[in-house]
């Protein structure tokens, strides 16, 4: 480790005991706790359901956490799993544990834990959730019956146990991160090492992430065509019988709420590689010409992409299920195929909308980046 690398690491860590701002000196410790406590949570379950013959009502339904796609037993090992074991990886971490064989077990480890929380013990209902969060307001503000359930459904257990190993899975992937430059010997605050930046440095970094805001461009817009169609009374794909139906219901309403908030979304995608997403713009009023907060773009934006990919991934494992009633009403062959191409097809973009926005995020990031205040790498004299 050079003479530069041990004053930017001793800095950061010395600077991370003043405030919680640095969350590289706070996060490997919350997530073994969570762990700890996530374990005796899992204790709990399994004694009190009866041990590993049944599963609570949090990691059940068919629009459920992945992790209801297991047998029961395999569920349970995997949601114990996460606990004591998890913790001790992670105590083996904050040790700051090196070698050959040892440092890629413990980064494959803390990847896996980060994915547990974040893809398996999470599930469709919540991005369903989320996306009818306006034309649940909407319905609050006009005092209809779905506003009430909308609202009701957010506090149920179920959601709130997702919302919880949500938050579990990304201070295991911070915590996984802090390791990884702690134990490569980068900077514990920026992650830089010597040399050249490669991908990371601003230029490619912001080539690379015009692609991915374009590439997830490609499921919002589908989505809104088809959902903006039926609203305006466009039989598409379906048949009158069907489009009446979702009328009288009130279906393509709340579907043309949806599809608003996923084009909404997708404009906001665009501020990754916009200047208003650096400063912003003058109809910001009281806001206009400051700086756009790092924190303020990626965080939402990688909450979105996670929400995303678990949707997508839920959806495409229904898809034999969905055949089966299709064909259990009379409908054969290719039939079946094009009703699922035209009522769920965007839908299954959605893991590549998610992981192409994690792409534009990631890229974001390194290219907004100012040089570190502890290592003083990246000072860089071009301007993306």
């Amino acid at each position: 480790m050079s003479e530069n690398q041990t004053a930017g690491t001793a800095g950061v860590l010395s600077f991370g005991v003043q405030g919680v701002r640095t969350w590289q000196g706070w996060v490997p410790a919350a997530a073994v706790i969570w762990s700890l406590l996530y374990a005796a949570f899992g204790t709990y379950l399994a004694i009190s359901a009866g041990g590993f013959d049944t599963l609570p009502e949090i990691v059940t339904g068919e629009m459920g956490p992945t992790i209801s796609q297991f047998e029961p037993r395999i569920a349970w090992m995997i949601l114990l799993l996460a606990g004591i074991p998890g913790a001790a990886v992670g105590g083996v971490m904050l040790l700051g544990a090196r070698g050959r064989l040892l440092r890629p077990l413990l980064l494959v480890s803390g990847l896996l834990l980060a994915g547990v929380f974040l893809f398996l013990m999470t599930g469709l209902n919540l991005l369903i959730r989320f996306g009818y969060i306006p034309f649940g307001v909407y319905s609050l503000l006009t005092g209809a019956k779905f506003g009430r359930d909308f609202l009701l459904s957010l506090t149920q257990w179920a959601i709130i146990h997702q919302w919880l190993c949500m938050m579990g899975g990304f201070l295991w992937l911070a915590a996984t991160v802090c390791y990884f430059r702690r134990s490569g010997d980068a900077c514990l605050y920026c992650g830089r090492r010597d040399g050249l930046e490669g991908w990371r440095g601003p230029a490619n970094a912001a080539r690379w992430g015009r692609v991915a805001v374009y590439v997830a461009m490609l499921a919002p817009t589908a989505y809104a065509f088809t959902r903006l169609a039926w609203a305006l009374g466009i039989a598409l794909g379906m048949s009158s019988e069907h489009l009446r139906r979702g009328q009288a219901s009130g279906t393509w309403i709340s579907g043309l709420f949806l599809a608003s908030f996923g084009l909404c979304g997708a404009f906001l995608m665009f501020g990754l590689v916009q200047r208003w997403g650096e400063v912003f713009p003058s109809w910001m009023i009281g806001l206009t010409g400051r700086r756009v907060p790092l924190s303020l773009a990626i965080i939402p934006a990688s909450l979105v992409s996670v929400l995303l990919m678990v949707g997508g991934l839920a959806i495409w494992l229904r898809l034999p299920k969905m055949a089966l009633n299709l064909a259990a009403t009379g409908i054969e062959g290719l039939a079946i195929v094009w009703e699922i191409f035209i009522v769920i097809g965007p839908t299954l973009l959605f893991p590549l909308w998610g992981a192409a926005l994690t792409v534009a995020t990631l890229c974001y990031y390194y290219r907004r980046r100012n040089p570190c205040r502890v290592c003083s790498r990246g000072i860089r004299s071009e301007t993306v």
